[in-house]
This record gives C-alpha cells, sequence and structure tokens, in this order.
C-alpha cells in the first residue's frame, strides 16, 4: 500500500505526529486508570416496551464523581488517546440581540482582543490567575515558548502557542478569526494544541473559551451554536462547528482506514452532534414533545448542514468522499475525481479528510456543541473508531464499506431529523460486509431477522460494536462519554432518549412559549455557553446514566 505522511502550524524538531510514550507503556495506563474508575450499578430500569430501545436488563450506571479541579490535578490518572487530538472551535460573536459587529468595526477590535488574550495566557502560564484553575505542570513543560502574536493574511492578528508534540513541536493559532469566513463579520475560531490526553483537551478547550470570555468588551458575547438562533436567514459561512484532527498513526495503511471507519459512521456522528435547530428564533416547525420524548419530526435538526453545502461533503452518492485502501498518487487522484475538485487544496472541505498538511485526519462534519464535556466526549468516539480500525488490521482484517449510496443517504435523513430519522441502508451486500468483518454487518445493519429501522437503533449498535475498544482505552466510564450514551440509552432528568443538545435546544423554545415566555433561547445559550466552558463535566443532560447488558462492563 502506498505511504505518504505529512499537526497544525511550523513543526520544529525530528518527528511529525509523533508521541513520547509507546503503546505498551499507553496500555499499562489504561490499566492504571481502569483501577480508579468508579462505576456501580444501581436500579434496574425496564425498557422493554420502548421499541427504540435495543439490549436487555437496562441498569443504572452511577459514576463517581469528582470535581473538575480535582480530576485536572490527578494527572497521574488522566485519560490517554491511542492519537494525538486537536479541536477547531468556531464560536458566534454577536451582542446581546444576536446582531454581528460589523466586519470593518471588527479589524480594529479583534487586534485589540487578541492582544489582551496575549497577556492574559501569558499570566495564566507564568503567574496564576483567581479567575482560571491552575495549570497542570505537565501541561505547563509542554508550552516551550511564552504565547506571542503574528499577523496572518487571512486570520489577521492571532494569538501563537508552540506546543510540545513527542520530540518535536507544532505552533498553533490558538485563538484569532476563523480565516474561511467571508469578511461580513467574525467567527472566533479557538484551536486547541494536539494533547494525548483527554483531560489535556479538556483543559484547553475549557481555559480558551474562558480566554474569550475574559477578553471580550462587555457589548459582546461568545455564543456556542452551529447556528445563531437569533439572526433572520442563513447567511453563506456564518455557522459554527467543531473540527477534530486526529494524528500520530502509527502508518499511512492505519490512517487511511480509519478514514475509512470514520466516514462509515458519518451519519451515526451527525446524529450525535446535530445543535442547530433554530434560526430567526423559531424552529422550522411544531415542538411535539410525547410523554418527555421530544419527537418534532419536522424540526430540521442541523440548519448548519442543511444549509452550509461549500464546505462539506454533499448527499450525492457518486461524488461522496470514497473508500480508500490506501495514499498512494492514485489514491489521491481517485479522491480528487471522486469530489470533483482539481487539488487537495479545493478538495479539503470534506466531511472527513485524510490528508490535510499537518499529517492528520480532519473531521468537520460536528455541529458545534454548546458543551465542551459533549465536544471531547465526540472526540473521544473518533478516536475510538479509529482505534477499532487499528485493532481490524491487526487481525489481518480490512475496515468494511458501508457504501456512498447508504452513507449520503442516511447522512441526508440525519440532518433533517437527527436520532430520530429513520435508518435505511442502499444496496449493501450482508454477506459482503460480513467477510471483512461479521460483528461489523451485524451491528452495522442489525440481526438478519430484527434489522435496525432507526437512527437511535444504529447509533446504539455502534456502542455496542465499538465497546470492546471503550472498555480497553478507559473511555466507557469517563464522564466525558456519558453524555453521548446518555443521548441514545438514557437517562435523563427532564426527557426520554433520544436526545441530543438539538433536542434541548428544542425543548428550551417549547418550554418558554408553553409559560408565556419570550421564546428566544439567545439569552440562555450566552448563559450556558459561559457555564458549561467554566466547569467542562457540565452539560445539558443531567440525570442518571442507564445501559444495558451489552454494553456494561460487569465487575
Amino acid at each position: 500500500m502506498g505511504k505518504d505522511r505529512k499537526k497544525k502550524g511550523q513543526k520544529k524538531g525530528k518527528k511529525k505526529g509523533q508521541k513520547s510514550d509507546t503503546f505498551t507503556q499507553i496500555l499499562t495506563h489504561i490499566d492504571q486508570v481502569g483501577a480508579t474508575t468508579g462505576a456501580g450499578l444501581g436500579a434496574r430500569i425496564d425498557r422493554s416496551g420502548d421499541k427504540l430501545f435495543l439490549g436487555t436488563d437496562y441498569r443504572e450506571v452511577h459514576i463517581t464523581e469528582r470535581s473538575w479541579a480535582e480530576i485536572l490535578a490527578d494527572v497521574e490518572h488522566w485519560t490517554y488517546l491511542p492519537y494525538t487530538h486537536g479541536i477547531e472551535m468556531e464560536l458566534i460573536i454577536a451582542d446581546d440581540n444576536g446582531n454581528y459587529p460589523p466586519g470593518e468595526e471588527m479589524v480594529f477590535r479583534m487586534k485589540e482582543i487578541v492582544k489582551d488574550a496575549i497577556k492574559i495566557m501569558d499570566e495564566i502560564l507564568y503567574e496564576g490567575r483567581s479567575d482560571f484553575l491552575p495549570i497542570p505542570e505537565y501541561i505547563k513543560q509542554k508550552v516551550l515558548a511564552r504565547p506571542w502574536g503574528r499577523e496572518d493574511l487571512e486570520k489577521g492578528y492571532a494569538l501563537n502557542l508552540r506546543y510540545a508534540l513527542g520530540e518535536s513541536s507544532v505552533d498553533i493559532d490558538a485563538f484569532a478569526r476563523d480565516g474561511n469566513v467571508t469578511a461580513i463579520t467574525y467567527i472566533l475560531e479557538l484551536v486547541t494544541p494536539p494533547c494525548i490526553y483527554a483531560e489535556e483537551l479538556a483543559y484547553w478547550a475549557s481555559t480558551l473559551f474562558l480566554l474569550a470570555k475574559s477578553t471580550l468588551p462587555k457589548d459582546l458575547h461568545i455564543i456556542a451554536s452551529a447556528i445563531n438562533p437569533a439572526t433572520s436567514e442563513y447567511q453563506r459561512g456564518l455557522s459554527q462547528a467543531d473540527h477534530s484532527h486526529i494524528g500520530s498513526f502509527e502508518s499511512d495503511l492505519e490512517k487511511a482506514q480509519a478514514y475509512c471507519m470514520i466516514r462509515n459512521f458519518i451519519p451515526h456522528l451527525i446524529a450525535l452532534t446535530c445543535n442547530s435547530p433554530i434560526l430567526n428564533n423559531k424552529p422550522t416547525d411544531v415542538v411535539k414533545i410525547i410523554n418527555k420524548r421530544i419527537t418534532a419530526p419536522n424540526c430540521v435538526r442541523s440548519l448548519r448542514l442543511k444549509y452550509n453545502t461549500t464546505m462539506l461533503s454533499g448527499n450525492d452518492p457518486k461524488h461522496y468522499i470514497p473508500y480508500l485502501t490506501d495514499l498512494s498518487e492514485n489514491s489521491i487522484n481517485f479522491f480528487l475525481q471522486t469530489v470533483q475538485k482539481a487539488s487537495l487544496e479545493d478538495g479539503r472541505f470534506q466531511d472527513v479528510f485524510p490528508l490535510t498538511d499537518w499529517g492528520t485526519i480532519e473531521v468537520r462534519i460536528s455541529d458545534a456543541q454548546i458543551s465542551i464535556c459533549r465536544r471531547i466526549g465526540v472526540g473521544m468516539l473518533i478516536q475510538a473508531l479509529c482505534y477499532k480500525a487499528r485493532n481490524l488490521l491487526k487481525k489481518g482484517f480490512w475496515v468494511p464499506d458501508a457504501g456512498s449510496a447508504t452513507i449520503a443517504y442516511n447522512r441526508k435523513t440525519a440532518i433533517e431529523r437527527g436520532l430520530i430519522s429513520l435508518f435505511s441502508p442502499q444496496n449493501v451486500d450482508r454477506e459482503k460486509l460480513a467477510q471483512y468483518d461479521p460483528d461489523f454487518a451485524e451491528q452495522y445493519l442489525g440481526p438478519i431477522d430484527d434489522p435496525i429501522r432507526y437512527m437511535t437503533q444504529a447509533v446504539q449498535r455502534m456502542f455496542f460494536y465499538l465497546k470492546d475498544e471503550l472498555k480497553e482505552l478507559g473511555f466507557l466510564y469517563s464522564p466525558f462519554m456519558k453524555p453521548l450514551l446518555q443521548s441514545v440509552f438514557g437517562s435523563v432528568s427532564y426527557a426520554e432518549p433520544p436526545i441530543t443538545e438539538a433536542e434541548y435546544q428544542l425543548s428550551l423554545y417549547q418550554y418558554k412559549l408553553d409559560n408565556g415566555e419570550d421564546p428566544s433561547i439567545l439569552n440562555d445559550l450566552i448563559y450556558f455557553t459561559i457555564e458549561y466552558c467554566q466547569d467542562p463535566l457540565n452539560n445539558p443532560l443531567t440525570g442518571v446514566l442507564t445501559l444495558p447488558k451489552e454494553m456494561r462492563e460487569e465487575r
């Protein structure tokens, strides 16, 4: 198979994407984490009468609760990631009424904001600040230079960080304007360094959010949502996403196959990360809530993905990103021909892209999430998908190809209806899939006599498929993974699953409407953006997780 290696910014040192620990050391560390992760079983929950729930013997799972400050200080028991992981987080900047500041005005204001951010970041690193948690020494040692500012042709003035990456380093534009957006206004882009622990990633995401809160003028706010709910109509380029960069693959073959695994589950990832259901202060239809389940069948869950057709892949199976067996020149040309682009620079705006300049796979499909907790959980899920591909390769198996027709069709329905959409395989040969991986065929399609009908069930079976990897990596009972599992397995204190942050926005809108209040949720999103970044364990899906026997790690 062809080999090709190419993390963000300028590299220093001898090897790109390298980690400092061997995977044997990682697995040893995971065993230590498993010994300290607390999860006990509680009451049985009867799900037998609800056709959406797969699995048997649902039980409450009580995960030991610790404060974020405690977890952050307990570096020894952080959760190791099998791959390096960085997240680009796009945020709305708007005033009290949701209006965007004019682009020309923001040219000057943004430079002053970045200058303040550099000053505060320097204080965080070298003096400490009462409004930020102390930086763990492990992270501090990875910052190899004092933060500085630089002019970028597209982003303008940017805060830069130099961060250790194995035996090399990488320069990150950590705090700046999103350079891909029109000059109408500014989207703030926060970029974490490439991290090798989930808690390290959460620290940087939280710190950068709080840095934005601390530096924005009093008349402006950051808002974590994929669409500004108060804007009257969609404006090209003005939508927000979370982009994950995954690196340090053992080979280009592994990277290609990890890309293929993520590609198979793009509809599932969309269904879990939809978070843009409201535009012009209202959803696209009436919000229907039946027995605490937010069905809202005609409310589009991701208006961002519905309207943003130029910066992502489309729904045409003939031109959807293809399956790749390697990253050879022939495969790259095949990729570009399929997506109808002339160059990698033109072709990089896809749902998932395995050929970045920084040697990473970029996953661009996720709507901007309200909570950092869910952001990190999504990152861990992507890590588990890549790790599944590694395990298949070690067994001598290729990652199966679900087919562009199936992926594109269910991509479209997931954008419209999220987890309540129907799941419909298109011209899939079950026997062919089973030749590559029988478990994939069983879990992706469901048993022959009981096929998957709903996207909720498809996501449940995705978790069944990844259970061994989630257990091995110490992800299963992570507080960051909890809200994703709650989305499809329950329970959430105020609603029945399926539920994501999109349904949370819809339920908030309907609650205000039912109580005779102004149904605009803008101020709520402004409040929760700060609330959920101050504590990256906090998120809208409150309640006690329930899991079926098929997902639990019995002790």
